[in-house]
């Protein structure tokens, strides 16, 4: 009776470890985690895309795009994995930029390049403040830049 006590709590303990490490977690828009804020979910909301809540690059620090992109790669709040966004991922970053909270009134980097040595940028200032070109030299402009990764 004593062996057989002792088996089934053994086989209780191991099955109940091995439910808790199957759980699905699952996220909600504007959960800050993993170092961020989750900015989209798939259908599952058990992935998707995190914005960083600090800036990696500021305005003062004027650096250009490959430093900018090599500061937003080596950001390790919450792990690794982080990147300067897409143009999609930028705009829907200023989507949520309340949410998110912290922007400059500044343009900001994407890694979306576009001809004659160009990346894609988006002014995060009011709407119908300062009007510039979406598309930034890499080398002699200085952007704010916020990462984004994917979980």
């Amino acid at each position: 009776m004593k062996n057989t006590s002792i088996l089934f709590l053994i086989a209780f303990f191991a099955l109940t470890a091995c439910n808790k490490k199957n759980k699905t977690v699952t996220y909600e828009l504007g959960q800050n985690c993993l170092g961020g804020i989750v900015i989209q979910l798939d259908a599952s909301k058990e992935h998707g895309l995190v914005a960083a809540l600090t800036d990696q690059v500021t305005f003062a620090q004027h650096l250009d795009w490959g430093q900018s992109k090599v500061a937003c790669e080596a950001y390790t709040e919450g792990g690794s994995g982080w990147r300067l966004p897409v143009q999609a991922e930028l705009e829907l970053m200023y989507a949520q930029k309340a949410t998110i909270g912290g922007f400059q009134s500044r343009d900001y980097w994407t890694s979306t390049l576009g001809g004659n040595n160009n990346a894609w940028s988006k002014y995060f200032g009011t709407p119908g403040g300062i009007t510039t070109s979406n598309w930034k030299q890499l080398s002699n402009c200085t952007l704010c830049s916020r990462a984004v990764k994917e979980f």
